[in-house]
């Protein structure tokens, strides 16, 4: 099997790195991650909020930088202080900022929050309906609450303007399945890289690849080769790697498929 390197590339085979937190980062500027990824041909970066603040600086980002789009919301880590004027304040970010392409990232995080459950659906469900009004995707937090997780992309599916995608996807085959048939998307970072992560290599190989994106979570989930190291939009190339080499397709064939993905689902006109 023949594979391309990221510079052998022509321009329609780019990537996009759909998920990461420039405002996280530490060890560079904005202005050198995004550099180094057009250097990788990561050539979009979808900047994503998960507080109130991360989401204002998201939207900055958007405006300053001509390659990198923005989300909006409010992760399950704040769901307990989030309220109407917290509603109000994504609201008024949606209608004054084109760039904006989701809501989220929300949802569900079951691993040592101690946000209660039923604030977490709480603040979940009023951002599902806040994307829904202003027919935007959602993207979705799920960790270990994957039955949570499922229940209320049921609830909301049926919606005319329901869109979704589960971010850093970490379920099993059987999750992946019926989250698929809902018309749910599937996002996958540097995990699919590790060794030990046998049940997501699994759902790679196997889903559609027109229901999958790329990701880094960038600062978070460095791949294999970067391990324990601060993450950045340009490794988003070695996802791409592993997804090729996993589904036995050439790197080029990735980066178009899941570029065309990205691109229609959260209405970038790229």
């Amino acid at each position: 099997m023949k594979t391309s390197s990221a510079k052998d590339l022509d321009k329609k085979h780019f990537l996009i790195d759909t998920h990461a937190h420039l405002d996280m980062i530490k060890d560079k500027t904005p202005k050198e991650v995004i550099n180094d990824a057009a250097g990788a041909n990561v050539r979009y970066i979808i900047n994503t909020g998960s507080d109130i603040e991360g989401s204002m600086k998201s939207v900055q980002f958007a405006k300053k930088y001509e390659n990198v789009f923005a989300t909006v919301g409010v992760h399950p880590h704040h769901a307990d202080t989030f309220s109407s004027k917290e509603i109000l304040v994504l609201e008024n970010l949606i209608k004054e900022n084109k760039k904006i392409v989701a809501v989220g990232e929300a949802g569900f995080d079951y691993f040592k929050n101690p946000v209660p459950k039923a604030e977490q659906e709480r603040t979940f469900a009023l951002q599902i309906e806040l994307a829904i009004k202003y027919r935007l995707p959602v993207v979705i937090h799920d960790r270990e609450a994957h039955e949570d997780t499922l229940r209320m992309i049921k609830k909301y599916s049926s919606e005319k303007n329901f869109k979704a995608v589960l971010h850093c996807f970490s379920g099993d085959l059987d999750f992946a399945s019926k989250c698929i048939e809902e018309g749910v998307f599937i996002s996958f970072t540097g995990v699919l890289t590790f060794p030990n992560a046998k049940a997501t290599k699994e759902v790679a190989k196997i889903m559609p690849l027109e229901k999958i994106f790329l990701e880094t979570d960038a600062p978070f989930l460095a791949p294999q080769p970067k391990r324990g190291k601060e993450n950045y939009p340009s490794y988003v190339t070695y996802v791409a790697h592993e997804l090729a080499l996993l589904r036995g397709m050439d790197f080029d064939e990735i980066a178009a498929a899941t570029t065309k993905n990205a691109n229609l689902f959260f209405g970038l006109n790229i």
